[in-house]
């Protein structure tokens, strides 16, 4: 049979938390423990074609901004976590490629913190509480599906479009002769085809109904705004990235990212933005905030690109490619992307704390 009618039991159901019992601070982000390991693994990365100079300044700005961020947790009495870490991405080049050729290694970090403990609580409690009331209707769901899958109605409308299916793959044989005349000229097998899909239709409306009217859709969308509000008020989030080939804080080359955006004063930043994500994006990075504040140290061009990135500026003149020998060393640090997600009042008190002139000493002036 080419056309089954498939009822998917759990069409609207939840992804739910599957770490909430062996992750303290759960429900927000839960570190990547192993990509860190790796990250940090001199073996790893040597296996992995960075050089051993390389490696030594990736582990100098780990040391750098892991130390900024501890500073500013104490200083704010806010927890951290560093969340994930990558240091064996290939830049633009593979890992063979000689050293006179290589562009800047680099290495991106992230960091949590946990700013009111209240908040994770009652996120906690949430969760937990929206969790169990999906299970039981998730299962409610289950048990009034099974109710109209052996219900008569239902049966009629599935051996009717069974029955219809058949007519047409025995017509079609029987008039396999006629060529292309049977399914342009022919009115018998349309017929048939239209009469299949009027009870496929009529038996998932009756499915769809009673998914209409489980709530569950409505739960999740609600889940969704209560998520969403509870990690802005939760958890900030920095994200470090040395030597990135290029600067953003709302990615929109995958699809239309709302937002507003206003300078932001940090000086020694060649330009720093505060940015606020409109609540109904659907990007799958960007409708977990309510604002991101990007910061640009070093050699970034501060116009947009087409794809709205700041690009930096050792992409241009062949600086990018794997044939024209580099100005500068690959081991050299050329400049630092940082965004900070999070609730407005709570990413404002960490930009304060970013230390840019530290970070700009760090990065080579010729």
């Amino acid at each position: 049979m080419n056309r089954k009618i498939i009822i998917l039991f759990l069409l609207f159901s939840s992804c739910l938390s599957l770490f909430a019992q062996d992750y303290p601070q759960w429900p927000a982000d839960k570190p990547e423990t192993g990509f860190i390991e790796e990250s940090q693994s001199r073996e790893i990365r040597i296996h992995n074609l960075v050089l051993p100079q390389e490696i030594d300044m990736q582990d100098k700005m780990r040391v750098l901004i892991t130390d900024m961020m501890q500073d500013a947790s104490k200083r704010l009495g806010w927890d951290m976590v560093e969340l994930s870490e990558y240091t064996n991405d290939n830049a633009f080049q593979n890992g063979g490629t000689p050293y006179n050729l290589r562009s800047p290694r680099g290495i991106e970090i992230t960091f949590q913190f946990v700013v009111n403990n209240d908040s994770l609580l009652a996120w906690k409690k949430y969760e937990s509480d929206y969790e169990k009331r999906s299970t039981n209707s998730l299962e409610d769901n289950s048990t009034n599906m099974q109710s109209i899958m052996e219900s008569a109605k239902y049966k009629q409308y599935r051996d009717s479009a069974d029955y219809y299916l058949k007519l047409y793959l025995t017509y079609c044989e029987a008039h396999k002769n006629e060529g292309t005349n049977l399914y342009t000229k022919d009115k018998h097998p349309k017929y048939y085809q239209q009469k299949e899909t009027e009870f496929i239709d009529k038996a998932n409306a009756m499915v769809q109904q009673t998914n209409d009217n489980s709530g569950i859709k409505e739960s999740e969308d609600e889940n969704k705004v209560e998520t969403r509000r509870f990690r802005n008020h939760t958890v900030v989030q920095v994200k470090f990235h040395v030597n990135a080939y290029s600067g953003l804080a709302i990615d929109r080359s995958g699809s239309s990212i709302q937002f507003t955006s206003t300078p932001y004063p940090i000086p020694g930043a060649i330009l720093s933005k505060l940015y606020t994500v409109q609540k109904d994006q659907e990007h799958f990075d960007f409708d977990k905030w309510d604002n991101v504040i990007l910061t640009l140290v070093g050699k970034f061009q501060t116009k947009l690109d087409k794809l709205d990135n700041y690009n930096a500026t050792y992409t241009l003149n062949g600086q990018g490619d794997e044939h024209t020998p580099k100005k500068i060393k690959s081991e050299v640090v050329q400049d630092i992307s940082i965004n900070i997600y999070g609730d407005k009042t709570n990413v404002e008190k960490m930009a304060g704390l970013i230390d840019v002139e530290k970070l700009n000493n760090e990065i080579i002036k010729k």
